[in-house]
């Protein structure tokens, strides 16, 4: 059976030879180590070595790419994940270099910047001020106006869009399911945003608009494309609950992410939720009435046990099972081991389930934890059960 077979079958609730087993990304140091070369594959790390190759020369950014699509396919590759997809990336040239770890970008039309700084010892390349931090909702404003006339033009992707993820599936061989991350729909979680939902509604909905229909006119081409999932979503939890109100999910963000559940589905695809947190107060309009087909990034910490799901949302096709936050950080890999026999016990009878950790391999986990992890996936996530 391939891997892309495997997938499919897991999303038709049907039981393959294995359970799926995929990652969001690995960090750097880790896939180094299992590799036992210098690896460019996730985490803030190639985010920030990108941003500097880009600022230094075009030459320079195309060879780190090419390195980067290889190693990711290597890894994919090494590890036989199921699915491929392009790890988190910095699309844009920054304008200026405030120092060897911090970077400006600069938009000219909205005249809104962002400063990113990376961190080494957390490996995380975020923003550390901006326009909107600054300024608040005019800057908004602003940046809404862009993102309406950039929906205003939207054109559907071609096989120019997807060079890179077709780059790392040819590199990482096998048949394997494509992932792409159109129909991405979310209220940034910064204060601003969060404001705006009260202040200026409208404004967050001619934001969601625009993001809607970039989504469906991208979607009908997926699937000429080779793309089998949209591994969307949105971050919209913390583990205390939803950052907005359970009415304003009803407002901004169910009637949208309903229109592209349709278009999904009316291509052939299926739709994956993706969102850290506790979910529980949003869940029956999130899960259920938006139509989606998966729910990812099962935050076990936060409360959301992959078992208690199984049995509440039986239509769904989870993904995850392993706390990245504590779990995979502080446990023993035999303790590790067992928790792994643990969520296939419970999660992968019926199919409808694809092994994973709440997020990503991060920078905080032990190589050898990871390992165990992936060993114990392989196994007890044998069909049949």
């Amino acid at each position: 059976m391939t891997a892309r077979e495997r997938v499919q079958k897991a999303f038709r609730h049907e039981e393959p030879d294995r359970v799926p087993v995929y990652e969001q990304t690995v960090c750097t140091r880790i896939a180094s180590e299992i590799m036992g070369r210098l690896m460019r594959t996730g985490g803030g790390r190639i985010r920030w070595e990108e941003t500097a190759a880009r600022y230094e020369s075009e030459e320079a950014w195309q060879n780190y790419v090419g390195h980067l699509l290889e190693d990711v396919g290597d890894l994919i590759c090494e590890l036989d994940f199921d699915i491929v997809g392009i790890p988190w990336r910095h699309s844009e040239r920054p304008a200026a270099k405030l120092d060897d770890h911090t970077f400006r970008y600069q938009d000219p039309e909205t005249q809104t910047w962002t400063i990113y700084h990376y961190d080494e010892v957390t490996d995380v390349f975020d923003v550390v001020d901006s326009a909107v931090r600054r300024e608040g909702i005019p800057a908004l404003e602003r940046l809404v106006k862009a993102v309406v006339r950039a929906a205003e033009q939207a054109q559907p992707p071609t096989a120019d869009t997807y060079a890179d993820l077709r780059a790392i599936a040819q590199r990482a061989g096998g048949e394997r399911m494509l992932k792409s991350g159109e129909g991405f729909l979310w209220v940034p979680p910064e204060a601003p945003w969060l404001e705006a939902c009260s202040l200026r509604p409208g404004l967050i909905e001619q934001y969601l608009e625009a993001a809607a229909h970039q989504a469906l006119v991208a979607i009908p081409a997926l699937p000429g494309l080779g793309i089998g999932i949209l591994w969307a979503g949105g971050d919209l939890a913390s583990s205390a609950g939803p950052i907005y109100s359970p009415a304003m999910f009803r407002r901004f963000i169910l009637p949208r992410l309903r229109q592209i559940t349709r278009a999904a589905h009316e291509a052939g695809l299926v739709y994956l939720f993706r969102t850290d947190g506790n979910i529980w107060p949003i869940v029956e309009d999130l899960l259920v009435e938006s139509g989606i087909d998966g729910y990812g990034e099962i935050d076990n910490d936060a409360g959301m046990d992959p078992a208690e799901l199984k049995r509440k949302f039986p239509h769904l096709t989870l993904w995850g099972g392993m706390s990245c936050g504590s779990t995979l950080v502080f446990d023993t890999p035999i303790e590790i081991r067992e928790r792994v026999r643990h969520v296939m016990e419970t999660c992968a009878p019926g199919g409808g389930f694809i092994f994973g950790s709440s997020n990503s391999i991060h920078n905080g986990i032990p190589t050898g934890n990871f390992v165990a992890m992936l060993e114990a996936a392989r196994d007890f996530g044998c069909y049949p059960r």
